[in-house]
């Protein structure tokens, strides 16, 4: 069993385009500001905000553009995502506090 013992937030700026090839079966994990999925040959957009998820669920070109300052985190493996969740919801309630 492989699990992904830290993920690497990738920070975008507005505007800032981030190219996945093959990616069927990620997860998709927006963590901050809004972004927009696009999947090669699928007419649907899909939006995400903070905490939102989309799974990727064709291969060939999926494109992740930010629509504003954005992080995210891409994975196989749902169970880290699961624990970056957790870790992140006490930094976030101190934040909003």
């Amino acid at each position: 069993m492989h699990t992904d013992l830290k993920l690497a937030a990738t920070l975008l700026k507005r505007g800032q385009l981030q190219r996945l090839e093959d990616a069927r079966g990620s997860l998709v994990l927006c963590l901050s500001g809004t972004l927009w999925l696009t999947q090669e040959g699928d007419s649907r957009d899909i939006v995400l905000e903070a905490g939102d998820e989309a799974r990727i669920e064709r291969d060939g070109l999926s494109i992740l553009s930010a629509m504003n300052d954005t992080s995210f985190v891409v994975s196989h493996d749902r169970t880290a995502l699961d624990g970056l969740l957790r870790a992140s919801a006490p930094r976030a309630a101190r934040a909003a506090a």
